[in-house]
């Protein structure tokens, strides 16, 4: 029985890769660069094959679509990293746009977009005490509050979009008007990126959310409160859902009380693409604007070339199992028992 223990430790020892510095340089390059060389060679690609592609019109148009996809994404972000996973986003981003749009005329603006991001807030807060203190899964949680949002849209609209009027000249300028060449969607992206990145790598909220993501045993015996940490990933999650929210109901100028579920296949797509990125393997908030930024320019340049959307949305499955995939092989230092 000893020796068989002993077999078993030696093979599992034999099993591991060579890491660290019998690494060579050409595998450590093709680590961290590998998927932005993809997103580079692939923009290259674009640009011989259509003169409008590289321009600054169509880069400001790729910025632009991306802006509530890229606040879903990278609200996301943050729970993938806390280790779990959150499927009520996208009805979080109409339930915020329904209440603003129904507010608006009631309280003004200012008081509406309050309104919405602390709508979205409770649905983040109820998700993740739902998850800690309730112990459900974070899968059937979200999945239900999705169900529970759609039911509650479609309850308050009876099916029917909310109009802004046109006279809310101030809250249309969040997402219709420009400062220069740039449109004020894509500073408020800018912004929220700096501060979501910054949080994420510079604070202890960011530093304490990896932590629990790692191991949440081990920080829970290193004094973490692992539970408020989760909490506040959910939360952070619903936040940047109710941003993109306000911002979509601006642009638009109305509330649809259904039509975003787009963003949710989105979001994952971007988080694990994005966890991809400069050898990390992990999600990260980086990662996850050049993960969305990605999908969004295959899908404009594809659009340019003339490719139907059937072809758009094999192209990106593709690119996103292989980029997993290769860099689930370049990583792989330990067995593979994680199946879901």
């Amino acid at each position: 029985m000893a020796a068989t223990s002993t077999e078993t430790k030696t093979a599992a020892a034999a099993a591991k890769p060579a890491v660290g510095g019998t690494e060579s340089l050409g595998l450590r390059l093709l680590r961290r660069w590998g998927t932005i060389a993809i997103i580079v060679l692939v923009g290259v690609g674009f640009s011989v094959s259509s003169p409008w592609f590289f321009t600054v019109s169509n880069f400001n148009n790729i910025l632009f679509s991306m802006i509530v996809s890229c606040l879903v994404s990278m609200g996301l972000t943050y729970v993938v990293i806390a280790g779990s996973f959150d499927l009520s986003i996208g009805l979080t981003v109409t339930t915020a746009s329904i209440v603003t749009a129904y507010l608006i005329p009631v309280v003004g603006p200012w008081v509406a977009i309050l309104g919405a991001l602390a709508s979205a807030v409770v649905v983040g807060l109820l998700n993740g005490l739902l998850v800690t203190y309730g112990r459900l899964s974070g899968i059937v949680v979200t999945l239900g509050m999705m169900f529970v949002l759609g039911g509650l849209n479609i309850f308050l609209t009876n099916g029917y979009q909310i109009a802004v009027p046109y006279t809310e000249k101030a809250f249309l300028f969040i997402g219709q008007g420009t400062i220069g060449p740039v449109a004020v969607p894509v500073i408020v992206l800018l912004c929220v990126f700096v501060l979501a990145h910054l949080l994420a790598t510079k604070t202890k909220v960011g530093h304490y959310i990896t932590a629990v993501g790692d191991n949440p045993m081990a920080a829970f015996y290193s004094g973490i409160k692992v539970y408020h940490w989760v909490i506040l990933s959910f939360i952070l999650s619903s936040l940047l859902s109710g941003v993109g929210g306000v911002i979509l109901t601006s642009i638009s100028t109305s509330a649809q009380p259904s039509g975003n579920s787009n963003y949710l296949l989105e979001a994952f797509a971007a988080v694990f693409l994005g966890a991809t990125t400069l050898g990390k393997g992990k999600p990260h908030v980086l990662g996850t604007l050049l993960g969305v930024f990605f999908l969004y320019m295959v899908s404009a340049g594809m659009s340019m070339m003339g490719f139907p959307f059937a072809m758009r949305q094999l192209f990106i499955g593709l690119v996103l199992i292989l980029a997993v995939g290769a860099n689930a092989l370049l990583n792989r230092e330990e067995i593979h028992l994680k199946f879901i």
